[in-house]
Order: C-alpha cells, then structure tokens, then sequence
C-alpha cells in the first residue's frame, strides 16, 4: 500500500469486485439482505487481512469468492441461532433499479425458475459467467471443456431463455 493513501489499493478492489462478489452472494444465500450483509463481511475480513493478502502470491478474486461464499455460510448458521422476533409491516421501498421491492423479488424468482429449466451443463455455464462473473476461459479449464464449448453453451442457454420467456409472455397475453 501506499502511503499517500493508505486503503487505496483495498476500495479499488472493492469498486472491483462488488456486482461480482454481490452476484455470487446473492446466488448462494437467495435473499438479498443476507448476501448483502455476507459480502460487507467478507469485505471486513479481508481488510483486517489486507497487507497480507497482497504481499501473498494468489489471486485475490479468488479468495475473496471463497471469502464471501463462507460469509455466506456463517450468516446461515448464525441465523439458525436467532430468535424469531415479530417484525411489523414495513412500508414498499425501490430496488436500485427503481421498482419496488417485492417486485423485484418476483422477477429475481423467475429469473431463477428459468435459469433452473436449462439442462444441466448450460445452467452450469450460466451460473459460473454470469452469477460468478468468470472468463469463458476460466470456466472451461474448470469444467475441463474447450473454450468454445462454453461459449456455444452461452448462446445455447441464451436462447433456451428467448424461448423460455417468449412463452411465458404469450401465456400471459393469452
């Protein structure tokens, strides 16, 4: 780190990685405040931790995949612990996309429902380009195919979704 601006190095990494990090989160938890709340610790932890974390030789996107994915995890098992407190009836807010919430969230559920009616090794490819934000690249030396391949599986899940959706929009204009 520098020292003309201590941290500097860390919010650029952070402005980096979190519609990624959020993404995933997101993905792993299925509900938005608790990915939300899993990233701001994964990000907590690896600032305690950051001088370390750039002397060392990994990737740093990498471990902080792990890092939220864990988060995620402990959110979970702390929130078996929880008591269950009534909460009253909050008031509708926006979504950063400026619809309402719960609207949002019905769109999110079909989104999911549609990625979850792709065959298996497309809804696979999905999940890790888009959901994860990786290189067709990446993907391929981990699923151990050839670049192509998942690219030809993008475009085919591509339009398994037209598809999917154009239904969808005729049953409800019908």
């Amino acid at each position: 780190m520098s020292e003309a601006a201590p941290g500097a190095d860390f919010e650029a990494f952070v402005l980096e990685t979190i519609e990624a990090f959020s993404r995933l989160a997101r993905a792993q938890a299925g509900d938005l405040h608790s990915a939300e709340d899993a990233v701001q610790d994964a990000y907590l932890k690896m600032y305690r931790r950051w001088d370390q974390l750039i002397a060392g030789q990994g990737s740093l996107k990498s471990y902080g995949r792990t890092v939220v994915k864990r988060a995620v995890i402990d959110q979970f098992r702390g929130n078996k612990r929880m008591a269950v407190v009534p909460v009253r009836e909050l008031p509708e807010t926006e979504s950063g996309i400026g619809i309402p919430e719960a609207a949002y969230e019905m769109i999110k559920e079909g989104i999911d429902e549609l990625v979850a009616s792709l065959p298996g090794r497309q809804r696979e490819v999905i999940t890790l380009c888009v959901l994860q934000d990786l290189s067709p690249a990446v993907v391929a030396q981990r699923l151990q195919i050839k670049e192509e391949s998942v690219k030809r599986y993008i475009k085919a899940a591509a339009n398994n979704l037209k598809k999917s959706i154009n239904e969808h929009s005729e049953e409800a204009t019908a």
